[in-house]
């Protein structure tokens, strides 16, 4: 099972061949061009190094979002052109869940935390991110491999607000609690959350680039599953764009 996996929620992105979720190769974009202007020239030259085509690609992966409005668009427009062509299915995986996963398999079979909180940058001093709770157990036996996506559940909707905003709206959550705070939002709140979240709590912002996560993960539990026609892919934005809040304030100011 060979999986190209799309990441393109930021300026720069990222991109990832994996082999039955063993990662052979990855690449990252220059920040200096943009995707539109990249793709899908990247994903042919990744998979040159390996010497395939996109013809050998057995499923994509490619990030929803949130992130960047227009690298999203052309991050899904890319990979559903390139998968309707070859009669491919694709996994969209929202950014946010993505990183809970890869704060629960950090986790393993050591202490578990009572919050996941995925902290991406979303630019404008703001973050994006949301509170997951552990789930409850399903019934029957479970594998190995299905914990840490199915283990999982969002008890805070995604948001995109100010660190200072984000927290203290789940501060009674928080305060009492470990949570562990995932995403390259970290680094820059790092004295904030040290002073607003509850012992046993950890920030990890040491985080394995999005597309190498996202390829190891499409072929496990419940990722898999998942896998679909490229034309249901949707994109997620939690906040709106800049262009439709820009005529909002347009019609307002002209409005009698």
């Amino acid at each position: 099972m060979l999986t190209l996996a799309v990441d393109t929620t930021t300026a720069r992105g990222s991109f990832a061949l994996a082999r039955n979720g063993r990662v052979i190769g990855e690449t990252f974009g220059e920040a200096g061009s943009t995707h539109g202007e990249r793709l899908p020239g990247e994903l042919r030259a990744l998979l040159g190094r390996q010497g395939m085509t996109t013809a050998d690609v057995d499923r994509y992966a490619v990030a929803l979002g949130p992130g960047s409005f227009t690298g999203l668009r052309v991050g899904i427009a890319t990979v559903q052109g390139l998968a309707l062509a070859h009669g491919r299915p694709v996994v969209g995986m929202p950014v946010l869940d993505v990183l809970v996963d890869v704060a629960a398999q950090a986790a393993g079979t050591g202490a578990t935390p009572d919050l996941i909180v995925p902290w991406v940058d979303a630019r404008r001093g703001e973050v994006f991110s949301a509170l997951y709770e552990p789930a409850p157990a399903p019934a029957g036996p479970v594998g190995a491999e299905a914990a840490a996506g199915a283990g999982w559940r969002v008890t805070e909707a995604p948001i995109s607000a100010v660190p200072a905003t984000v927290l203290d709206g789940w501060a009674h959550r928080l305060r009492h609690r470990s949570a562990w705070v995932i995403g390259d939002g970290v680094a820059a709140s790092r004295p904030l959350l040290d002073a607003r979240l509850g012992a046993g709590s950890r920030r990890l912002d040491e985080v394995p680039s999005l597309a190498r996560a996202m390829a190891a993960m499409a072929v496990l539990a419940p990722w898999r599953e998942r896998a679909g026609a490229p034309h249901a892919l949707r994109p997620v934005y939690v906040r709106r764009p800049d262009a439709e809040l820009a005529r909002e304030r347009r019609r307002q100011a002209s409005a009698p």
